[in-house]
């Protein structure tokens, strides 16, 4: 036991999946991350499957680069047109402001473009997006809490006008043992195309479907540290589309 606890103070706690919100407790240095995740969804229109691959490096003690390309995705409505390929490329570039001091909270920025790599209009809409984030992190005993404001430019596709969204996140970690994480999560948007739900609005045809409508969801899941630098996550999301999301990583840290 007492080497259990020795382990867990000794290692830095990094916010990672199943969670999507960004946190403001950066990798040191030299020090990098991977994280494999499948991301399965399913609603009454139908199933989608993604499969993303998050990478993670510490420039320096205060600036982290993160490139996230998504190396398969599978869209199979009820009905309509099927589409599978690449993914959209993401690059993501943190700076700490502020290391957490007493009562007040870690602070960073973040800027994060979305390179348009997915050649199928279903999975993507052709056009880079720009996001910029603000994000704290508090710890609390054995809670960290993180939150997220974030304003997206959108790209809009030829023959469309795309509105910018806001984009926001909460998330806690509760750290029951050196080896157990509790998480949960809520996450969303305001939307691109005035619509409610995702999807391209039935009168607008030209809305290319996997621009973003007003988005809402809720997260519960687990983390399992095996070792130090191997860790399991299950997470489990139902959204406003009355979807649900399971989503099952492995995330591999090595370096510093």
């Amino acid at each position: 036991m007492r080497a259990l606890v020795s382990l867990f103070i000794a290692l830095p706690l990094f916010a990672s999946q199943p969670l999507e919100t960004e946190t403001a407790r950066l990798l040191p240095a030299g020090a990098a991350k991977v994280e494999v995740v499948a991301e399965l969804q399913k609603a009454h229109e139908g199933t989608e499957r993604a499969f993303p691959l998050v990478f993670e490096y510490g420039l320096t003690d205060r600036t982290e680069l993160t490139v996230e390309p998504v190396l398969g995705t599978s869209i199979r409505p009820r009905s309509g047109q099927h589409a599978s390929g690449f993914g959209d490329l993401e690059i993501t570039l943190t700076q700490l402001l502020r290391r957490e001091n007493g009562a007040l909270p870690a602070f960073a920025v973040a800027v994060e473009t979305k390179i348009p790599t997915a050649h199928n209009r279903l999975i993507g809409t052709g056009k880079a997006d720009y996001t910029g984030y603000l994000i704290a992190s508090k710890k609390l005993d054995r809670i960290d809490l993180h939150a997220n404001l974030g304003y997206t430019i959108i790209g809009s596709p030829a023959g469309t006008q795309l509105k910018n969204i806001i984009d926001y996140a909460f998330a806690e970690e509760f750290h029951l043992s050196p080896r157990i994480d509790f998480v949960g999560e809520i996450i969303g948007n305001t939307s691109s195309t005035g619509e409610t739900v995702e999807g391209a609005p039935a009168t607008n045809p030209t809305v290319p479907p996997e621009a973003a409508g007003a988005e809402i969801s809720a997260l519960l899941g687990v983390r399992y540290r095996a070792t130090p630098a191997l860790v399991f996550a299950l997470g489990v999301s139902y959204d406003n589309n009355h979807a649900w999301l399971i989503r099952p990583g492995i995330t591999w840290r090595f370096g510093k």
